[in-house]
């Protein structure tokens, strides 16, 4: 029988992915929920340990008695730098008395690769690397994953695009929409923080789900999940990102600049890695399972 650890998971348990590990695994380890304040869409038998990950007085508590910790935390506007610097600066503290503690194990939820333009220029991307790279200094074993983009009921891929297509009946093509995303369900990236904290996966983990899909057969598939003719808004590269910041710039943020050129970069089409024993939810059959009621809203940022 695996053994059962007590796994701290930074962030909390309420968010999309966070839920996602809930219903994964909690009944394999003990999940211990580290953030600002409880959730009432916290499970009873998930312990709740208050805190702040800029505030190193709040770790002891919350590291007492861990066998391992997984970390979600993380912010997904572009900046500022200020706000990433002093996260990094209390995660970095946090890992240090983790392995202090002798906690053995750490889990990264990362970021997959993205143009270098961006990763040299974008505080939600260098910052990330320069946390993941001080990671690896401490005597841990650390795990990092690398999901593509995540769906899940109130996620902020796909019900973000349904319920656009659904008011508008249309959808923006972003250049030539032949770059590719491969979709991975928080269930099955949930299942590979447990193959992580069982010490089944390397290092590194790119994550995409079952199918790679172009970004016009999304739409196009998406399109007929809203029982809806295909209707496209054709935008130029150029136009598509001058748009998308216009919308930034009055306070519209389904979308950041960043995101969709990472998107048109063709970076986010990551390979199925291996799940032995288990199929990855395919997202048409997500979607076409569901009523779109049971879908419901985009779920509010985590960090």
């Amino acid at each position: 029988m695996a053994e059962r650890l007590r796994v701290l998971l930074v962030g909390g348990t309420s968010g999309v992915l966070g839920g996602g590990i809930r219903a994964e695994l909690a009944s394999r380890h003990q999940l211990v929920s580290f953030h600002r304040h409880p959730d009432p869409g916290e499970s009873p038998g998930i312990e709740f340990a208050p805190g702040d990950v800029t505030d190193p007085s709040t770790f002891p508590t919350a590291l007492r008695d861990i066998d391992a910790v997984v970390n979600l935390v993380w912010y997904r506007a572009p900046g500022p730098d200020s706000l990433f610097r002093r996260t990094v600066e209390g995660l970095r503290e946090l890992a240090r008395q983790a392995a202090r503690q002798g906690i053995r194990r750490w889990v990264q939820i990362s970021l997959p690769p993205a143009p270098p333009r961006l990763e040299r220029s974008v505080p939600y991307l260098f910052r990330r690397r320069e946390l993941e790279a001080a990671l690896l200094t401490e005597p841990m074993d650390v795990v990092r994953i690398q999901p593509s983009a995540v769906f899940a009921p109130r996620d902020r891929l796909v019900q973000v695009m349904l319920q656009l297509m659904e008011r508008h009946h249309r959808f923006p093509l972003w250049g030539d929409g032949e770059y590719h995303v491969s979709p991975i369900h928080t269930r099955d990236v949930a299942w590979l923080v447990g193959e992580a904290l069982a010490g089944r996966l390397p290092p590194l983990t790119l994550a995409g789900g079952p199918d790679r899909y172009t970004y016009r057969q999304l739409v196009e598939m998406l399109f007929a999940v809203a029982g809806l003719p295909p209707r496209w808004v054709r935008l130029s590269p150029g136009l598509a990102r001058r748009l998308v910041q216009a919308l930034n710039a009055v306070g519209y943020h389904a979308l950041y600049t960043y995101e969709l050129d990472w998107l048109m970069s063709d970076l986010l089409g990551l390979p199925e890695p291996p799940h032995p024993g288990r199929s990855f939810v395919r997202l048409e059959e997500f979607l076409r399972s569901r009523p779109r009621a049971e879908l419901g809203t985009p779920a509010p940022p985590s960090r």
